[in-house]
């Protein structure tokens, strides 16, 4: 039996940067059905009302459907363990039904369209809330550290940076003219040029540089960005899956006579100040950046760059770009972050950054200089990544919180909640970014819009953002845990894991 006196307990390196590599799966799964909306309704030219209802949904039934799944996989006892089984298959029908999303043709009926994506979206989001229920619960066990939780989310956030890197660049990559020409017709061409370095040069550009006004086809290029992303996100989640290990699959089993059905279980849950405190904070956060980015898609296109896709979607890039970049070199500093000013300054450094991006849209979206929308999508990128950390670090100290009190490991009924409560308002975020679209009056077959429709669209993203910004700042003022009330808590659990004669160190990383 190990002393009292253990020092906190980190996985290896490897597992950690494996887990990390998983995150590419989660982000860019999500990340690229995120695309739907815009391609609904600008490429598929439906309604953006009844778009919205069609990607609402699905995330609302899913929701619902996530803290059994979440209760089920706490309580899973399988050879594999308790998440594995879920992540591979999770993996593996998201890139199916990622992939599926964008075959509606546009001869069918406006109806058929939107039933359509409704369909495979549903199928789309409870696969891939499987795998980032079980992806996220991997994560909270691979360290008992305070700090050390906040480098492992770090990892996590990496992936994701790179993620966002390359999402920035869908929507431009899909107007590419190799999609219009044909992928199959342009490597036909690249074979016919042999090795010859001109015609090669020709072909390249004929592909990726769009004459103005040329035509484009979106939608042939959604679909083999999808199916590149589906084979990316299956290779991502098999890194997690054959190097990282379980740690509390036996644990639950161990103290089988405390097990709650799930009702009471969501209660307890429903109880934990921090986690509500948490909670609370990503749905302001959320409510303001997915309701104004909405917007902020269309007041870019038709408000500041009138109508030119290309252009907005190119800065978009940028932006996204350079952001990302600067994220990247947040991400060393996050361990020190916490150190210096504890999780909770985290939080707000973060949600003040976010409320400073907001009070900025009023000067940076000006047609007389589109580049200037690069201000506010520079500092939000940025701490999104740092906000994003933090909670995930968070998150694993409020298992261990909940541990004290119900004497379970409940990773999974956390992530499950908490992806609960985000999909319904993300739902409820997308179904009102498309009544705010048509409230504007806008047309999204015309590149000129009407002054009182820009007029409308542009206090309709900044008003959202302002107030969102600002509740989830003072949310953050008021949360609970600090470093010295998880010492204690990490210190009781070790004492009750030793007298309950439980080992929480995998068999390979025990130290004699």
């Amino acid at each position: 039996m190990r002393p009292h006196s253990r020092q906190p307990y980190t996985a290896p390196g490897r597992q950690i940067w494996a887990w990390g590599v998983g995150a590419i799966a989660n982000h860019a799964l999500i990340c690229t059905y995120g695309q739907a909306t815009a391609i609904f309704t600008i490429g598929f030219s439906l309604n953006a009302s009844l778009v919205a209802w069609a990607i609402m949904l699905p995330r609302l039934i899913d929701g619902i459907t996530d803290p059994l799944l979440g209760h089920i996989s706490d309580n899973a006892n399988t050879r594999w363990g308790r998440r594995k089984p879920f992540l591979v298959l999770g993996s593996v029908l998201g890139a199916v039904f990622l992939s599926l999303l964008w075959w509606a043709d546009r001869s069918w009926s406006a109806t058929a369209q939107l039933v359509y994506l409704f369909l495979f979206g549903v199928l789309f989001y409870t696969a891939w809330g499987l795998f980032a229920m079980s992806w996220n619960a991997i994560g909270y066990e691979l360290t008992d550290d305070y700090h050390e939780r906040s480098k492992v989310s770090a990892i996590g956030t990496l992936f994701l940076q790179i993620v966002l890197l390359g999402n920035a660049w869908v929507y431009w990559l899909a107007l590419r003219p190799l999609f219009e020409h044909g992928v199959v017709n342009t490597f036909n061409d690249l074979l016919a040029a042999g090795f010859d370095w001109e015609k090669l040069k020709a072909v390249g550009h004929a592909a990726f540089v769009a004459a103005p006004g040329s035509p484009t086809n979106e939608i042939n290029g959604i679909r083999w960005i999808a199916g590149f992303v589906g084979v990316l996100a299956i290779a991502s989640a098999s890194v997690t899956v054959l190097v990282c290990k379980e740690r509390f699959s036996h644990l639950n089993t161990a103290v089988k006579k405390k097990r709650v059905p799930m009702l009471p279980a969501l209660k307890t849950t429903l109880k934990n100040k921090a986690f509500m405190n948490l909670m609370f904070i990503k749905v302001f956060q959320t409510l303001g950046d997915r309701t104004a980015g909405g917007i902020l898609v269309f007041l870019g296109v038709y408000y500041v760059c009138l109508g030119d896709k290309s252009l907005a979607f190119k800065i978009t890039g940028i932006g996204s770009t350079i952001g990302t970049l600067w994220g990247f070199g947040m991400i060393p500093l996050i361990k020190p972050i916490s150190r210096w000013i504890g999780k909770k300054g985290g939080l707000l450094l973060a949600t003040g950054g976010s409320l400073g991006a907001a009070l900025t849209l009023p000067f940076a979206y000006n047609p007389a200089h589109p580049y200037l929308m690069l201000l506010p999508a520079l500092l939000t990128i940025m701490l999104i990544g740092i906000g994003n950390t933090i909670s995930q670090a968070i998150m694993p100290d409020i298992c261990d919180v909940d541990e004290i009190i119900t004497g379970q490991r409940r990773e999974g009924l956390f992530t499950a909640v908490m992806s609960f409560v985000q999909k319904i308002e993300i739902s409820l975020c997308a179904l009102l970014v498309g009544y705010m679209v048509v409230w504007s009056g806008l047309d999204t077959t015309q590149a000129a819009q009407p002054e009182h429709v820009l007029n409308r669209l542009y206090w309709l993203a900044i008003i959202p953002y302002i107030l969102f910004s600002g509740g989830a700042f003072i949310m953050a003022l008021r949360f609970p845990l600090t470093e010295k009330i998880m010492a204690e808590v990490c210190a009781q659990l070790d004492a009750r894991h030793q007298a309950a004669g439980i080992e929480t160190i995998p068999e390979p990383d025990k130290k004699s």
